[in-house]
């Protein structure tokens, strides 16, 4: 009877796994619609296969509450991620007793997926024993005599097409204003903030030493004669920066003895997935900001795994430093990841207080002292306020005749209260925050804040709305909006600067095609996915902990706190937000893979011997 029971379970469970999957929701017309033409086939198939899956599987299943947590925790996401991704709300969760119903079948289908898969790849992960097979190829023979050297050429030569294809570089409209404010010219980031001196072109909007590199290449070209050469310039320097890191974390990993097949799926990613060599030729801050989030996840690696020397703890601070100066929000990263090592690491808590100490000084004096005496205007506070002011927007958009009067003018003061329903969009907030009124006073976001309160005890939901319309990106994996750069914005050209692509359209039209197909690309797509990536660091924290290593959780915390930045972030599923977590992922993981499989990899050799 048992055995029966567990038969008709696997079955159920197969059909409304598939069902999740491949039906999908449609609120006009109150029923369910097929996703694909092909459906009853699809439907067959994954029927039959998650019959075999569960039937195999189901049983062998442990109890284990952080797999519990995480099952549920991805379902969630799928569930609410698709009904915000097709109608902006949780309609199609909540809105009846058909949707709830079905909602509830596929939440809990979704769960046992989840929770059976986490409990297979766990075993998988910790069982596998990865055969190396040593190959005398001439290639495989320099790969491993020059572990740094011979990673650099072969992805600079991959990038070479893209170089010349995209030369000078992808101009976005940040960098070209960045370049305004080294040449003196009048930008939009003035307008946001309260000069300190009007004389004063550059301001903190964007990092200065980003600024004075993108704009101090392109001065030196405009000297020289040609503004093309200048920002050809930039784009070399970034891709020798980002070359560089990548190819010492493919030889750290060598010296770590990771296994060779990893070394070279590692190099085969930074050479061929296109977000690198975009990325690369893109003029965008993050770039040069996410090599040095690569590095230092691996320089936090190092410090828990080895006994500290002074050299060690020297490179930690520089390497922190670059990621404080390449990025405003980069400070945060690493006060939400540093501190962690004092627990992790007990015996090694004088020098990472030192190290810390020394960055906390370092940020208030640049951010407080340096910068205002050099006539520096700091960012604009709205920056970190895009979650209550889509919050705002979407309630006078929603219920502009039902707010009071000196609610209206407390809101107008800041927002421009007439045209605020009218500029807000679900998944980005810049059209709400580009109309704060800079001279706002502390007095004024109090007022704001107060009115914001009273109107989030009326309006809960439409708060909650608009909240997971502006991040549910960043961790359902079905969506995807903003990825690469391709054009050249050219806001330059304005000011008189002759700056432009110098090699024809159909140049460029094999590669960008070639970026932007490769998202759907099966499985190697899911690599610029950025759900999915999101799904994997909390695997990995997962796996952690299950494993009982804990002190290694602070490798994780940089990509986890820029997931939190994105969560604050202005738009939804943008991969440049994401960028930094993406481009560290293959370290992380084969790093910690080392981890998780070493002690087990020490009982092998004990039973052998």
């Amino acid at each position: 009877m048992k055995k029966n029971w567990y038969h008709i379970k696997c079955f159920l469970l197969a059909i409304a796994t598939s069902f999740g999957l491949l039906a999908e929701f449609s609120l006009k017309k109150g029923y369910l619609t097929p996703r694909l033409n092909n459906s009853n086939f699809s439907f067959l198939i994954l029927g039959i296969f998650f019959f075999w899956f569960y039937e195999r599987f189901l049983k062998e299943k442990k109890k284990n509450r952080v797999f519990q947590l995480l099952s549920l925790l991805f379902s969630f996401f799928l569930v609410f991620g698709y009904s915000y991704d097709v109608v902006g709300n949780a309609s199609l969760v909540t809105s009846n007793f058909m949707f709830i119903s079905f909602s509830v079948i596929k939440y809990v289908a979704f769960y046992q997926m989840f929770s059976t898969t986490l409990h297979i790849l766990y075993h998988f992960i910790i069982t596998y024993n990865i055969k190396e097979k040593v190959t005398k190829s001439k290639i495989n023979e320099l790969f491993q005599k020059h572990p740094f050297l011979f990673p650099f050429c072969f992805i600079i030569i991959c990038y070479i097409p893209y170089l010349t294809a995209f030369s000078p570089a992808v101009m976005c409209y940040d960098p070209a204003n960045q370049i305004k404010e080294v040449m003196g010219i009048h930008t939009r980031y003035m307008d946001s903030v309260v000069l300190l001196d009007p004389n004063v072109t550059i301001t903190n909007f964007n990092p200065i030493i980003h600024t004075l590199l993108i704009g101090g290449c392109f001065k030196l070209g405009y000297n020289l004669g040609s503004v093309n050469a200048g920002l050809f310039l930039y784009t070399i320097i970034q891709t020798c920066i980002l070359v560089s890191i990548l190819s010492y974390s493919i030889f750290y990993m060598k010296k770590e003895g990771v296994s060779n097949k990893f070394l070279w799926l590692t190099l085969l990613i930074y050479a061929l997935v296109p977000v690198f060599p975009f990325y690369a030729v893109a003029t965008v801050k993050d770039t040069i900001f996410s090599a040095f989030i690569l590095l230092y996840v691996i320089k936090l690696y190092d410090v828990i795994k080895y006994d500290g020397t002074r050299k060690k703890y020297i490179f930690l601070f520089m390497t922190a430093l670059m990621v404080i100066l390449f990025r405003n929000n980069g400070f945060y990263t690493i006060l939400l990841s540093m501190p962690f090592l004092l627990i992790a690491e007990k015996k090694k808590r004088k020098p990472i207080c030192i190290v810390l100490l020394l960055l906390i000084i370092f940020h208030v004096g640049y951010g407080k002292i340096l910068l205002p005496s050099l006539k520096i205007s700091n960012t604009s506070i709205r920056e970190v306020l895009s979650i209550p002011f889509q919050q705002t927007a979407r309630v006078v958009k929603l219920h502009k005749d039902e707010i009071p009067e000196d609610e209206k003018e407390v809101i107008d003061y800041l927002l421009d209260f007439e045209t605020l329903g009218e500029r807000y969009q679900s998944d980005i907030s810049d059209p709400v925050k580009n109309e704060y009124n800079k001279e706002a006073t502390s007095e004024d976001l109090m007022n704001y804040f107060k009115v914001w309160f009273q109107q989030f005890l009326r309006y809960p939901v439409d708060y909650l709305d608009a909240t997971i319309s502006n991040v549910y990106g960043y961790f359902y994996p079905n969506t995807s909006k903003w990825y690469i750069y391709t054009d050249y914005k050219n806001k330059l050209e304005e000011e008189g600067f002759d700056d432009h692509f110098i090699m024809p359209d159909w140049v460029r039209k094999p590669l960008i095609d070639y970026g932007e197909t490769f998202p759907y690309i099966p499985i190697v797509g899911s690599f610029v996915n950025i759900g999915i990536v999101v799904w994997i660091y909390f695997i990995m924290l997962g796996f952690l902990l299950v494993n009982k290593k804990g002190k290694y959780l602070p490798v994780l915390l940089p990509a986890l706190s820029l997931i939190l930045v994105c969560v604050a972030s202005p738009v939804n599923t943008y991969f440049r937000y994401a960028q930094p977590y993406v481009f560290a992922l293959p370290v992380t993981m084969f790093l910690l893979y080392q981890i998780l499989t070493k002690e087990n990899k020490k009982k092998k050799e004990e039973i052998s011997k």
